[in-house]
């Protein structure tokens, strides 16, 4: 039988197509319900190597689901608004929306390539003015609820971008996007109070059932600090210096005070600084850093305020004022009461700039009450800063009257169109402000003097709900359907890049709160289990870049071996469910291609229906029950270990057609096109991914995990049973992507093989 990937695939695909196998019947009661979500793509035009680890591994627990008899929801869409198409559009010359919409075509032919089994009816297109006008009309309501408010504050700004960012958009104090060192303005923006949910936020992740370093990384973000605050004086001035800390116990130990660049009490007592040139030069200089390279830099600098002293309030003693970068505006007070003797940093600062380190008792809280002290709780998060100043955005459906008061565009006027009479290029200004169009528009609904916002939205605003519009995203009358919403929510399962924790899905955790809040939707929590994937490398073992020329695109792959070696490759390099780094191999792609053709011969071997032994029997069901089992936790690699044991005992002896077609069922998840293409063969009815999952064993399987070892060095896992043999162990192993690169080609001279512990290959 020959195994030709191209036929097989269109011909599956066409099958798929003609039978509607995907659409989900969110009405149908006579399943169980299961909401499995992949976060939606950016349209950048190609899909690369991590489209498909995102998608296409997870397409394998959907298919799975639906095996096991569950109505799985599985959707898909694309996160369509952002620069890459409007630097396009200056660039080329192109309208954003050309270019975004011939990008998702592309991408839709790739993702349907792939064999992923979206439900493409319930699609959605965030830069779609049917999806956007549901992101306006919330912003309204959290606008009329008080949480999106408009005011000045210091940002970062891409100065290539000519946009604002939010700070978990600055990494290594350059632009994510781009690349560009950031510099700091003070703006008037939009901002979504999140802060208000920041308790609510840490409590909610209690109950949650998600791995610890995902919690973790949330709660660091929120960062909670028990503390007090507490005022130093000024002598012979009415300011005083108000101070949060986390030991007010140490109080008695403070030698200084410390003002970060950006506190706006420096301005008033500037007049009074003797060194006042010094002091604003050293302010200048802090602006041109971010607030993370102010936090990492152990080098400590600083300015005395030569002239200006503050009161110790324990002490009464006068101690000396400094400001340094150390201390950040955005974190508590801006001010901080340096404890050398307690505090790591403020000894590294008091060693610099040779000042007293002083052993203190603590304080109790009575005396720190007494010296005015208040007990309070802080939180490191900011506001979600929303304002961008770019065209290809959501449009903030806010009008201004006469008095520069805000007002929210009312319902019946969105959405709130983008203009098509617009500059694109950066000019320092929002490309709004140059449409004649919008102003009109403005003054013809609003009234002479009424005056539009120009700003659009941060994406993350239009990806914090779209969960909810993918259970109604035709619905021309509300943002999702309330009956449904009860039944499907929270999504069961998200799975994602690790990068997402303190961005999207905070946020996204953060909208569900307020729009339950509103009694908007059902729920509090948006995702009841995310798990986040791990990353696969280049081949040189560096995080792809098209700047490293490493970036893999697998359309050349898919036509070498096919869309279904493709995916057993890329399920095969770890459990996908725990952080890794896998380095992109070809010879495991290629290893992945013998294993189909294997299945392919043996398929060739079907003897005609006869009784199907008890032990063909179990052995199925074993495979089944661990098949299912692992596949739960996103462990596909050790489901396919297993599927591979199997295939090894059916080549010895070739079973017959009844426990074949239960092998190409468990195998379908992995490979659906070759499986859809033997099912046929078999004989099977219909589609094999309308079949049902072979019926698991009651009998336990002893496993144990087992270290690979090549030359002596640990190069990953595999589970085996307990009795597996050493060739059994040896191919298991053989199969792992870092073996295969270590063997390079040549096989081990011996092996060295303890059951249930440890297998070494030596070459």
């Amino acid at each position: 039988m020959a195994y030709d990937h191209r036929e097989i695939e269109k011909k599956a695909q066409e099958k798929w197509t003609g039978l509607d196998l995907y659409r989900a019947d969110l009405s149908d009661d006579t399943r169980e319900p299961y909401y499995l979500l992949a976060e939606f793509p950016y349209p950048s035009g190609d899909l690369h190597i991590g489209h498909w680890y995102a998608f296409a591994v997870t397409d394998i627990y959907a298919r799975m689901l639906r095996l096991r008899g569950r109505n799985v929801l599985f959707p898909i869409g694309f996160d369509a608004f952002g620069l890459p198409a409007e630097n396009a559009a200056i660039k080329h010359g192109l309208d954003p929306s050309e270019w975004t919409y011939k990008n998702i075509a592309r991408m839709r032919a790739q993702l349907i390539s792939m064999g992923a089994s979206f439900d493409w009816s319930k699609e959605v297109l965030t830069c779609d003015p049917g999806y956007y006008q549901w992101t306006q009309w919330l912003f309204t309501k959290l606008f009329e609820q008080g949480l999106a408010e408009r005011r000045a504050a210091p940002v970062k700004w891409c100065p290539k971008d000519q946009t604002v960012l939010a700070n978990e958009q600055v990494i290594d104090g350059r632009c994510e996007r781009c690349g560009t060192e950031v510099e700091e303005k003070r703006l008037t923006q939009w901002f979504l109070k999140i802060t208000d949910y920041a308790e609510r936020l840490l409590e909610g992740l209690a109950e949650l059932p998600w791995r610890e370093e995902i919690k973790e990384a949330q709660r660091a973000w929120i960062g909670k600090s028990e503390g007090a605050y507490l005022e130093f004086p000024i002598p012979h001035r009415d300011e005083k210096i108000k101070v949060f800390t986390t030991r007010p116990d140490t109080v008695y130990g403070a030698t200084y005070v410390v003002l970060a660049p950006e506190h706006p009490l420096l301005e008033t007592i500037l007049a009074s600084v003797q060194n006042v040139d010094a002091v604003r030069a050293y302010i200048r200089d802090t602006k041109r850093k971010t607030e993370r390279e102010r936090s990492e830099n152990k080098e400590k600098t600083g300015v005395k305020l030569e002239g200006v002293l503050a009161i110790n309030p324990a002490t009464k003693e006068e101690i000396p004022v400094y400001v340094a970068d150390y201390v950040l505006g955005s974190y508590g007070t801006g001010a901080v009461m340096a404890v050398p003797a307690h505090d790591e940093r403020d000894a590294e600062f008091a060693h610099a700039f040779n000042l007293p380190v002083l052993e203190a008792q603590p304080a109790s809280w009575d005396a720190i009450t007494m010296m005015g002290g208040e007990r309070v709780t802080h939180y490191r998060i900011r506001d979600w800063l929303v304002s961008r100043q770019r065209y290809w955005g959501c449009p903030i459906p806010i009008v201004y009257d006469p008095s520069g008061k805000p007002h929210a565009v009312p319902a019946e006027h969105l959405p709130w169109l983008l203009p098509t009479d617009v500059d694109f290029k950066p000019t320092g200004e929002a490309p709004l402000a140059s449409s004649k169009e919008l102003k009109e528009r403005v003054t013809r609904i609003f009234g002479e003097g009424w005056t539009p916002e120009y700003d659009t939205l941060d994406t993350f605003v239009d990806s914090s709900w779209y969960f909810f519009r993918y259970l109604d995203p035709k619905n021309p009358h509300d943002f999702s359907d309330a009956v449904l919403m009860k039944k499907w929510l929270p999504v069961d399962r998200y799975s994602g890049g690790s990068e997402h924790t303190t961005m999207h899905v905070l946020y996204a955790r953060f909208f569900t709160k307020a729009l339950y809040d509103l009694a908007l939707v059902p729920i509090e929590e948006p995702f009841h289990e995310r798990f986040n994937r791990g990353l696969i490398l280049g081949p040189d073992g560096q995080k792809m870049s098209k700047s490293k020329g490493n970036v893999v695109n697998p359309d050349d792959f898919v036509a070498t071996y096919g869309a279904d070696a493709v995916r057993l490759y890329l399920a095969f390099v770890g459990p996908y469910n725990e952080p890794g780094n896998y380095p992109w191999n070809l010879d495991g792609v290629a290893a992945m291609r013998k294993f189909l053709e294997r299945v392919v011969r043996l398929m060739e071997r079907a003897r005609e229906e006869a009784p199907t032994p008890d032990s063909v029997a179990e052995s199925v069901a074993r495979t089944s029950a661990k098949i299912a089992a692992d596949g739960d936790r996103f462990k596909f690699n050790t489901g396919i270990a297993a599927l591979m044991t199997l295939l090894n005992a059916f080549e010895d002896t070739p079973p017959p057609t009844a426990a074949l077609r239960a092998f190409i069922i468990m195998l379908a998840p992995f490979a659906p096109h070759l499986s859809e293409h033997l099912w046929e063969k078999l004989g099977g009815e219909g589609s094999v991914h309308q079949a049902s999952w072979p019926a698991a064993s009651r009998a336990t399987v002893q496993e144990s995990e087992v270290a690979v070892q090549v030359n002596g060095k640990r190069r990953g896992s595999v589970r085996l049973p307990l009795a597996a043999s050493e060739e059994d162990a040896a191919r298991a192993a053989r199969a792992l992507p870092a073996v295969t690169a270590a063997l390079a080609g040549k096989d081990p001279a011996r092996t060295v093989y303890v059951p249930g512990k440890i297998i070494n290959l030596v070459s």
